[in-house]
This record gives C-alpha cells, structure tokens and sequence, in this order.
C-alpha cells in the first residue's frame, strides 16, 4: 500500500483546515476474554507506505516496544510495536498477519507495527478535538487529538514525537545551544502553539535559554483566539501590538486549526501581518516548506533541531 503526499497534494490544498489520516486498528485483550479493537489514525503526511510485517532483526538491550530493526531497499528501519508501547495487552494472534506502517518524520524513517491499516480518511482539523484529561491519563499524554465516527466511537491520533523521546530519553540532557543574548535587550513576547506535551516541553527548554516571554497554547484555534485578545489589549493600553506578541512559534499538525491555516489568518488580516510567523514542524521535505511559503510562513523549521530554533527565532 503505497502512498504518494505530492499527488494528494493537488487535491488536499494548503490553508483548508483539512488533513488526511491513515486510519489503522489495534486489537486489546479485556479482561473479560472479550477483544476490543481500537482506533487510531496518525497524519498520511508522515506515511510513506504499508507493508506486510517481515522477519525482524532483533536488537538486543532495547525497550520492549522495540521488536527489532528491518531492511527496505537498503535503509535500516527500526520495527516498534505501538500496542507494546501503549501498553495495550494484545490478545493471541499470529504476528504475520499483521501490517506495519511505514514513516518519516523529524528526518527519521520508523516501523510501526499495527494490526490492521484500514482507510484514509479525510477530516478537518475542527473535527478533531483535544483528547479528554481520562484519556491522557490512559495513555500517558501520547494521544494529541479524538475524532468522533460515524458509529459514535473515538478515534485516537497518536503523538509519534513522544515515541522519538521515549527512545532517546537522555537526549534533552545532552542539547548544546548558542549563548543566551545579552540581558539587557529587551525582552520579546513569543506565542508558542503546539498540540504535543513533548513539544512543547523542548520548546520552553530552548525558549528559556534566551530573553523571551513565553504565551503557550495547544492549537491554532487557540493561538488564533489570543492574537485577537491582543490586539485588543494593545488598543485599550495604547501600546503597538509587537510590544504583546513579537512572535508566533506554531506547530503544523494541531487540533481545531493547523498551523497552515492559522498563518494564513494572520497573513491575510491587515491587523497581524507584520507579526513574523514560524512554522515548527515534524514535517520534513521541500512540498511542506512550499507549502508554508504559500501562506506567508517567515521560516520554517523542521522538528526538533534546538539550535537552529533557537538561531532562527532570535534572527527575528
């Protein structure tokens, strides 16, 4: 099952609030006996392929959730089982005939290994809701947006970027930035927009590194809502809007609004132009950055480089 973005791309077009999303399943074993099968989606920006599961290479010392690692046309890939990740208890199957859904985000190339991948589905960010406090509970903050079905059932999109961290839980530790800028300029208002806990965690470590306030929100909708409350306080207190928001630092894959449609909000009204915005996104490859030109994006930045963030965010 091939996928191919720059095709889809003619039809799903930039700044429509819209996304497509690989629908796939994965089955739990409940207590009673009884099999349950859930539903998750992750962005087909990011899928490559699907394929049927192979032999793997096992890795050895590694987590659980990681079966080991597999060729596909001469890249190494390593194979991560999500249902062991998610620590859901899988009843008996046989693992042949499982599928794993191939990935590229943050410049890395990942197996995911599901169950079943059963559709692409076409919805609009508004469709898509922050998860409930009970569900982030149950799954550890790994799942950054519910989609209600036709048959009334959640569907749940997963925070890969969490994963990422989880495999290399002693890399923040090791970050190495640029020297902080002198104390005594002045301090600059950023607006951070991002659905995933993870994310917004590296960012307000990069952030906190420089003279930066930080607003932080959790989806365009939101980040929207504030640019309006701003402009609001910068008339009632006479001051220019630059001096209550200097920056927006937006992610692109978020609940309720995408960071694609946000920019083009704020690039098409007179009030917020002139506000830079910067796009921070897993999002890798020369058809997303075209696709930020072309709602006026300032810069993009791919997900999770902290000095070249930090670098590009002091530059405005």
């Amino acid at each position: 099952m091939a996928l191919r973005p720059l095709e889809k791309d003619l039809v799903l077009k930039v700044g429509t609030n819209q996304m497509e999303l690989l629908e796939f399943e994965i089955e739990r074993q409940e207590e009673d006996g009884s099999v349950y099968t859930g539903r998750y989606g992750i962005n087909v920006a990011k899928v490559l392929e699907v394929i049927r599961m192979p032999e793997p290479t096992e890795v050895p010392a590694s987590e659980s959730y990681l079966l080991g690692i597999m060729n596909l046309r001469g890249t190494t890939i390593p194979l991560l089982s999500l249902a062991e990740w998610m620590k859901i208890r899988e009843p008996e199957r046989n693992p042949e005939s499982n599928k794993v859904v191939i990935t590229e985000f943050n410049g890395v190339r990942m197996g995911f290994i599901v169950h079943q991948a059963s559709r692409i589905r076409r919805v609009a960010w508004k469709e898509i809701q922050i998860p409930p406090e009970i569900i982030n509970e149950k799954y550890g903050g790994s799942i950054t947006g519910t989609i209600t079905l036709e048959d009334k059932r959640l569907l749940l999109l997963i925070d890969l970027e969490k994963i990422v961290a989880d495999m290399s839980p002693g890399q923040e530790a090791a970050l190495e930035l640029p020297p902080p800028p002198k104390a005594e300029r002045k301090k600059r208002s950023i607006l951070v927009a991002d659905d995933s806990l993870v994310a917004r965690k590296q960012i307000l470590r990069v952030l906190s590194h420089g003279n930066f306030e930080v607003d932080v929100v959790v989806n365009g909708r939101q980040a929207w809502d504030r640019m309006l409350a701003y402009y609001e306080l910068s008339r009632e207190e006479g001051l220019p809007l630059r001096d209550l928001v200097h920056l927006v630092l937006a992610d692109v894959e978020m609940p309720e609004m995408d960071g694609y449609t946000l920019t083009k909000k704020i690039k098409d009204d007179e009030r917020f132009r002139q506000i830079p915005v910067i796009l921070h996104s897993s999002l890798s490859g020369e058809a997303n950055v075209d696709k930020a030109n072309s709602v006026g994006c300032d810069a993009y930045v791919v997900k999770f480089d902290p000095k070249l963030l930090f670098q590009t965010v002091n530059s405005f």
